[in-house]
């Protein structure tokens, strides 16, 4: 049996493991807000060009769409992380009352948790005897254990925003630089196809790369559900077109 690592051996070991990549905490916002850019902006062109607006009219939706959109879905995940983040405050505040009022009770909420995970006799009674012993060591393990939450769930609301905004913004400019550049009309919309294709890849090899997947995997799974949303957008914009004359 391998002897029990020292601290100087354990801090070393922590220093240089690297379990997935410095971009981990972020890839939800990265793919959240790239493949939700991608996707709008490219409804917004399908749909104009299903009911044959002029590419005037797509530069003006797509742009407004990407901005405004973009600062809705960043401050969304701000305001959604902030509130968690309250949340966490206020019912680690409730338990730190709980301990100095009813210390008997969550005392033996930790034994409880212990308990399920089948720990028994001395050493439950060592551990409950140790967590217990400091407030805040206490104050974690019923955060974790009763309410499933820790601070680092919650990260920095404010990064996290701006991470889902920069996502939008890049990926979801993407279908709409056909038109923003000068390519010949009638290659217009077969070139954002192509390229919103190519985003939607890009985006889930990026995913892949931090998750440490399967590159395949994650790209069809993300172009898989992009393209969902852009046939959509695009039979929507021709049945318009069709059934009510929509057209400028």
């Amino acid at each position: 049996m391998d002897k029990e690592a020292t601290p100087q051996e354990v801090e070393a070991h922590l220093a240089a493991d690297a379990h997935g990549h410095d971009l981990g905490p972020y890839i939800h916002d990265i793919v959240y807000g790239g493949n939700d850019g991608i996707v709008t902006t490219f409804a917004v062109v399908a749909g104009t060009v299903g009911a044959a607006m002029p590419d005037y009219v797509i530069i003006i939706l797509g742009l407004a769409n990407l901005f405004a959109d973009g600062f809705s879905m960043g401050t969304g995940s701000f305001l959604s992380l902030k509130s968690e983040l309250d949340q966490y405050r206020r019912l680690r505040k409730e338990e730190s009352d709980e301990i100095d009022h009813a210390p008997g009770i969550e005392r033996g909420e930790i034994r409880h948790f212990f308990q399920k995970k089948g720990l028994q006799g001395k050493p439950l009674d060592d551990l409950v005897t140790s967590v217990t012993s400091n407030k805040e060591t206490w104050l974690d393990v019923m955060m974790c254990e009763e309410h499933h939450m820790t601070e680092e769930q919650t990260g920095s609301p404010l990064r996290h925003g701006i991470m889902t905004f920069v996502s939008f913004c890049i990926f979801g400019s993407v279908p709409l630089l056909p038109y923003l550049f000068g390519i010949p009309e009638q290659q217009r919309f077969p070139v954002a196809i192509g390229s919103t294709l190519a985003a939607l890849i890009l985006l889930g090899i990026s995913r892949s790369f931090v998750t440490k997947e399967r590159l395949i995997r994650g790209a069809v799974e993300v172009v898989t559900v992009g393209s969902g949303g852009a046939i959509i957008a695009y039979a929507i914009g021709a049945a318009l077109r069709t059934l009510v004359g929509v057209a400028l």
